[in-house]
């Protein structure tokens, strides 16, 4: 039963990702509960999108605060792996800062926990420090 459990979960956690990469954010604001838990970088001093939020409209915020400050350009997805109920994901993405044009690679990884397939707590993890720095250039 767990074993059935942790597959529909990687399985789901690969459908949001691929909705995320074709831009379907529509698809991705769905698979999230009313209550998500969204934490990106830690403090929220590092970067405009980094802190902790709750709820779909804060995640929107998110993304808002995150598309004012750069693009992202490329993402790839690594390793999906999964637990019953967590799901982890590296990731490889390249960013553009719109003020300076400068670029950086990133690397991070997602912890998801899903409950009923939808994701009720996100956390990206990545070196925010970086990206404070290179924000302020």
């Amino acid at each position: 039963m767990a074993e059935d459990l942790t597959e529909r979960n990687r399985g789901r956690v690969r459908e949001i990702y691929a909705a995320y990469l074709r831009g379907d954010m529509g698809f991705l604001m769905d698979a999230l509960t009313d209550d998500i838990c969204w934490a990106s970088g830690g403090d929220e001093a590092a970067a405009p999108w980094c802190g902790q939020r709750r709820g779909r409209a804060a995640v929107q915020e998110y993304f808002a605060a995150l598309a004012g400050e750069c693009e992202i350009i490329d993402y790839r997805i690594g390793q999906v792996i999964a637990d019953g109920d967590w799901v982890a994901v590296t990731a490889t993405l390249r960013a553009r800062y719109h003020h300076s044009g400068a670029e950086r690679q990133i690397e991070k990884v997602d912890v998801i926990q899903l409950r009923d397939g939808q994701v009720c707590d996100f956390r990206e993890y990545y070196d925010a420090s970086q990206m404070a720095a290179d924000l302020r250039r």
